[in-house]
């Protein structure tokens, strides 16, 4: 069986609704098992939206299979949430793949470009907030577990993160 090719796109403003429905599936899907369901309830509303300033950075992806949008993430230099960014480091962001499309090098594909391009920008360190289920995938691919940590959701909510990095020199 021959798989379709994978083509990588910067995302834009358009893309909104149909990463949205892209990223409520994956973690919707991904999730169950690894947070209480009453804990994402209340999270997947409030983290499953695409963010409007990502789609607008230039540095935010979508992955494409057969015409069909299976996955999404990127990289600024600004940390999640905001603050200041340092030089030569930079942050991964907002990653997700559909549920129908796992295993087909979709999310590997995403992380690739956004290597390949912050290294163009002269970044020398990718730090990542990985969610407890994707935290093998980002090992996999060369970034260590700096701890444990908490994504924080509008309303303090919080849902349980790994803190990682990953050098990229």
């Amino acid at each position: 069986m021959k798989t379709a090719a994978l083509k990588i796109r910067h995302a834009t403003p358009a893309d909104a609704d149909a990463l949205s429905t892209l990223i409520f599936a994956s973690y919707s899907s991904l999730y169950r098992g690894w947070y209480a369901d009453d804990v994402l309830a209340v999270a997947l509303p409030l983290m499953s939206k695409a963010n409007p300033h990502l789609l607008a950075s230039g540095t935010y992806f979508v992955a494409e299979l057969a015409g069909e949008i299976a996955g999404c993430g990127g990289w600024t230099e600004t940390p999640p949430g905001g603050g200041e960014a340092k030089p030569g480091t930079a942050h991964i962001r907002h990653f997700a793949t559909h549920p129908d499309h796992l295993q087909q090098g979709v999310a590997r594909g995403l992380i690739e470009r956004c290597f390949a391009d912050a290294r163009g920008k002269r970044i020398a360190l990718l730090k990542c907030m990985s969610s407890l289920p994707a935290e093998g995938f980002y090992a996999r691919l060369g970034f260590r577990r700096i701890g444990p940590t908490d994504f924080v959701l509008p309303g303090d909510v919080r849902l349980a993160a790994v803190a990682m990095e990953r050098d990229l020199g």
